[in-house]
């Protein structure tokens, strides 16, 4: 217990020093954030914020799980890095696009989830062949694919309110870690804890203030290692649990375009649900924390559950 505790201390310290370089280049290279002028009005003043910070955990989470976790006898968690990767270069062409275009639209959606779902597919195939499914061979793939690209696109639209996302995803982290460790499951408890420290210490660079946005080369990549930390754990429907905040945000969404669609009447008065709660008058502040206690009450059934 105290050497992952260590671990978490020394990936946030590692997170914590790598991202004051990356927002030295932000700033040098003018990569700032656009905000959509259909969303909540008090967010057209974080127009100009830098973006792309999640750089920095990004980074850590690939470096510590380079040095901690031995890929010679365990190629899944090179997969996982991999698969990481892959979601993280999605966001971050996605973020250039928007900088460049002076907009936030970059990648077009079924652009992102084409993409999205060939790296998902090719970590869920690998896994197969590895003899990691529990039924059959093509359906796990399909759905382990499914489940990729479904949380990195929930943790994705989680991320519309300072610290929300880094909060949670700290917080469901280190569930999977204590699930881990009932399990005996040392390397996954050691991905998860280093990528909790990497993560938690973004809350200093972008909670309550945000010096600087994670961007999508975060929120995506955060999502893709939720997803595919809960695969190799054999605990795909905990995820959902876990990460209830995330699905809840997705499901918002969902809701709101099929009632819009179906009744052309709106569900909520903007989704995803975060922004629902903002038009009815709370702060961005205590949205956040509410959506951490939630996460926090949801990661303890978890841990019971699990």
């Amino acid at each position: 217990m105290i050497g992952q505790m260590l671990l978490f201390c020394a990936a946030a310290l590692f997170s914590f020093l790598l991202t004051f370089p990356v927002i030295w280049v932000l700033k040098l290279l003018h990569l700032n954030q656009s905000i959509r002028q259909e969303g909540p009005p008090n967010h057209q003043i974080k127009t100009g914020t830098l973006t792309m910070g999640g750089i920095g955990f990004i980074l850590t989470i690939i470096i510590f799980t380079i040095i901690f976790i031995s890929f010679e006898f365990n190629l899944r968690y090179l997969a996982l890095i991999l698969l990481v990767l892959g979601f993280a270069g999605i966001g971050l062409t996605d973020d250039l696009m928007k900088v460049f275009r002076h907009q936030n639209q970059g990648l077009t959606f079924w652009q992102k989830i084409i993409v999205q779902t060939i790296f998902a597919a090719i970590f869920s195939a690998f896994l197969v062949m590895q003899g990691h499914y529990l039924i059959n061979p093509a359906l796990y793939v399909l759905l382990s694919t499914f489940l990729i690209v479904g949380t990195a696109n929930a943790t994705n639209l989680t991320d519309g309110l300072n610290g929300l996302l880094a909060g949670t995803a700290t917080i469901a982290f280190i569930v999977f870690a204590l699930v881990a460790e009932k399990l005996a499951l040392s390397d996954a408890v050691t991905f998860c804890v280093l990528s909790a420290g990497a993560i938690a210490v973004f809350l200093y660079f972008n909670f309550p203030e945000a010096k600087v946005f994670m961007g999508d080369i975060g929120s995506l990549a955060i999502g893709a290692a939720l997803a595919g930390i809960a695969i190799i754990m054999h605990k795909e429907l905990l995820l959902a649990v876990i990460g209830g905040v995330f699905l809840v945000e997705a499901l918002s969404v969902i809701m709101q375009v099929a009632g819009y669609k179906l009744w052309r009447r709106r569900v909520f008065k903007m989704a995803p649900i975060h922004h629902h709660f903002e038009l009815m008058g709370f702060s961005e502040f205590s949205i956040v924390i509410g959506f951490w206690v939630v996460g926090i009450i949801l990661g303890i059934a978890g841990v019971l559950i699990g």
